[in-house]
């Protein structure tokens, strides 16, 4: 039953938020769009957006606000994310006060540090950025968290970053894995821009792509999904944030690297995606729309099991990241926030069917 209840609830993450289906065209690196496939262009006014911001709002109000039922004290070892480090801080600002004899500790160390440290200590909270999966499961309940559940909390916007001179024209998956995955030799299957139809003076020039570490969420989620398990090739430099990595390639004619959408650089240009034969720029218009496909998850997990303890600290601080409050840092923090109904959904799945 606990197993059934872990992958149900990372199953609907999988489904519903995840989506990453570009077009696919059986292992060959895709050609550009013809002229009779019009590219996705951002052709609307900036009043869509503020419309998109006000449906987003609009979702907001659709939450319970959250109301403090017990009186709660105690200290919480809250790991996680660098990614979600920042909205980890304002959610512990928050709720202090509401509780302010809740202590919060902890490091923003990595999502697979975090999990690890979850292992060890089942009352301890891991943020994670990306989806999780069996073998995270299997990792949790070989350890001390012998009833691991996962929540989502929120959704990021990732993108391929390329210096702003670089005339790259889409992203596939195929792409992607010939930048990103090891070939036989252990090489990346493109070495110089010119392998994915770049031309011009970059033509020639080796392709120098920037990552995160191994313990990053942004990194496995990269592994995990957009390469589909395939294993990663060496990059040229490992990058401390998503931020460094949006940095570097700017500072590098040559670079290449996944980051935060939202990062503002003049020197970097987000490449748009191949979807359906169409280009769909990495835009936040995209993304309200639906139509932009690289979303991750942004999860909190706990030991189920220990939600009660402690005069019920940690079932608040759950139902306090799923509430109005919550979810209003979240859009604070720049991310998206979770669809009511799936929040409904994952209480449902937690806590049985709510009464409101």
């Amino acid at each position: 039953m606990t197993r059934f209840r872990f992958l149900t609830v990372f199953g609907m993450v999988l489904a519903s938020i995840t989506s990453v289906s570009l077009n696919r065209t059986n292992g060959q690196v895709t050609a550009p769009p013809s002229a009779n496939s019009p590219a996705v262009t951002i052709d609307q006014t900036q009043q869509v957006i503020h419309q998109k911001h006000f449906q987003l709002m609009q979702m907001l109000d659709q939450l319970e606000p959250y109301l403090p039922l017990e009186k709660l004290a105690g200290k919480v070892q809250l790991n996680g994310s660098r990614t979600m480090s920042d909205m980890g801080h304002q959610w512990a600002e928050n709720f202090k006060q509401f509780h302010p004899a809740v202590e919060f500790e902890g490091k923003a160390d990595g999502s697979e540090v975090a999990l690890k440290a979850l292992a060890e200590n089942p009352l301890s909270v891991a943020g994670v950025s990306r989806p999780v999966d069996e073998a995270d499961q299997k990792l949790l309940q070989a350890g001390n968290c012998k009833e691991p559940i996962a929540v989502t909390i929120g959704m990021e916007a990732m993108a391929m970053y390329v210096h702003k001179d670089n005339p790259l024209q889409y992203l596939s998956p195929e792409i992607v894995k010939a930048i990103f995955a090891a070939g036989e030799d252990g090489k990346p299957k493109a070495n110089r821009w010119g392998d994915l139809g770049v031309t011009g003076p970059l033509s020639d020039k080796p392709i120098v792509a920037y990552e995160r570490d191994s313990a990053s969420g942004s990194q496995t989620f990269i592994t995990r999904v957009l390469l589909s398990g395939a294993k990663p090739a060496p990059s040229y430099k490992i990058c401390e944030s998503n931020s460094d990595v949006c940095k570097a390639v700017g500072e590098d004619p040559n670079g290449v690297g996944f980051a935060d959408m939202n990062y503002v650089n003049p020197m970097v240009r987000r490449v748009p995606v191949l979807v359906q034969g169409r280009l769909v720029e990495a835009t936040e218009e995209m993304v309200l729309s639906g139509k932009y496909p690289i979303i991750r998850p942004l999860l909190v997990v706990f030991d189920k099991s220990q939600l009660a303890s402690e005069g019920k600290l940690r079932e608040s601080i759950l139902r306090y990241l799923l509430s109005r409050d919550g979810q209003s840092i979240v859009m604070k923090a720049g991310f998206y926030p979770a669809d009511p109904g799936f929040i409904k959904h994952q209480l449902n799945e937690i806590f049985g069917q709510q009464l409101r």
